[in-house]
């Protein structure tokens, strides 16, 4: 799991990640969506919705904490990838 984070910190670096509310501006590029575990139930499943409308792939294995050390942010909560090469390395090593 913590090469997952790894590539996700890698992403963020190449600006292929937005974050938070900016996950619903850009909702039709977003590839992958990471929800923190420990998000509010109103939130996640407003995230969960949106996922299931667009037919993307969410992940929510991690906490908002350990979201936040990969990219070296405070307080992330969600995580949308917009690259489909991103997209399938995080998955490939979600296995």
């Amino acid at each position: 799991m913590a090469d997952m984070l790894n590539t996700l910190g890698l992403a963020y670096r190449a600006k292929k990640v937005v974050l938070g509310e900016e996950v619903l501006n850009r909702i039709d590029k977003v590839k992958l969506m990471f929800i923190a575990s420990d998000i509010s139930e109103k939130s996640r499943e407003r995230y969960e919705k949106k996922c299931h409308y667009y037919r993307i792939d969410h992940i929510d294995e991690f906490s908002g904490e350990q979201l936040s050390a990969a990219l070296g942010k405070n307080n992330v909560k969600v995580i949308g990838v917009l690259d489909k090469g991103f997209k399938d390395a995080l998955l490939k090593k979600q296995k």
